[in-house]
This record gives C-alpha cells, structure tokens and sequence, in this order.
C-alpha cells in the first residue's frame, strides 16, 4: 500500500517498482547466415538487451550495419515493431554503420554508459571514447541512434 501511495504522492514510479516492465519484448529473429559469421553471437547479445530493455528496443526503427576489420562477413541488424532481424549479410539502406574491430565493438558494449554514450568517469568508458576518437571505431549515422543502440546491446 505504501509503494501505491508513493506513486500518486510523488507521480513517479515507487521505489523498486519498473513501470515498463509489463512491455513485451520485440521477437529476435536469426536471419541469413554465412560461414564464419557471427550473426548468432551478436542476436545473443541483442536478445539478451532487448529482453532486459524492450521499451528501448521498441523505440528503435532502422537498419544497423556492424562492418569488422576481421575476415568476417558484415552483420545486419534491423529493428522493426515487434521484430529483431539479426544476419551475415550487407546492409540495403543503414541508418547506422559502426566499423572497427571485434575487441574494440565488444569494448563498446561494455563500457559504462553515461547518458547513452560510454562514460568519461569510468577507466572502460573513457577507453571506449578514446578507440572513437582516434577512428579506430568509426561511427556513420545519427548519433541518437547509436546511443540507443549501446543502450539495448550494453553487457
């Protein structure tokens, strides 16, 4: 009853309560797959954000592209209304491409994010910003975008 009264007193959720946990997550679909590709860890990674964040996944509509310096072929990833599509395969129109290599992507995704961008105030984030800044992650797209993106894909 007194998390019911916080909530009317104060208009904003109770302590200890989530108000978008009641949003169903997108369905995260695996697409086309190539040899050596690494679509099926990467639609882990999403599956697992966009399970944890679905109101942020929903709030993305667009095509990523992940492009690494490795041999590996490039990943697509396109968030939908209710579908994730995740697959070895070249993008047709990104919204947003990220280009670099695997440990730097991975970087990224766990580095402390600070109002969706990784966190200056932290060793990982400021590591992250540094790999941005001297282009060796290169990042071509609206920026909301991205912030978004590391926001569902964040480990």
């Amino acid at each position: 009853m007194t998390a019911e009264l916080d909530v009317i007193e104060k208009g904003a959720p109770a302590r200890g309560t989530h108000p978008h946990r009641h949003v169903r997550p997108p369905h995260v679909k695996l697409g086309a797959l190539a040899d050596g590709g690494l679509a099926p860890a990467i639609m882990a990674i999403v599956e697992r954000g966009v399970r944890r964040r679905p109101a942020l996944a929903h709030s993305i509509r667009a095509e990523v592209e992940l492009l690494l310096e490795e041999d590996y072929p490039p990943v697509r990833i396109v968030f939908e209304d209710r579908l994730v599509l995740v697959e070895d395969r070249n993008a047709v129109a990104p919204d947003l491409r990220v280009r670099g290599s695997l440990p730097d992507l991975i970087s990224l995704m766990v580095a402390p994010l600070l109002g969706g961008v990784p966190s200056p105030m932290n060793a990982r984030g400021r590591a992250a910003l540094g790999m941005v800044a001297v282009g060796r992650v290169r990042i071509e797209g609206r920026l909301g975008l991205m912030r978004r993106l590391l926001g569902v894909v964040r480990i």
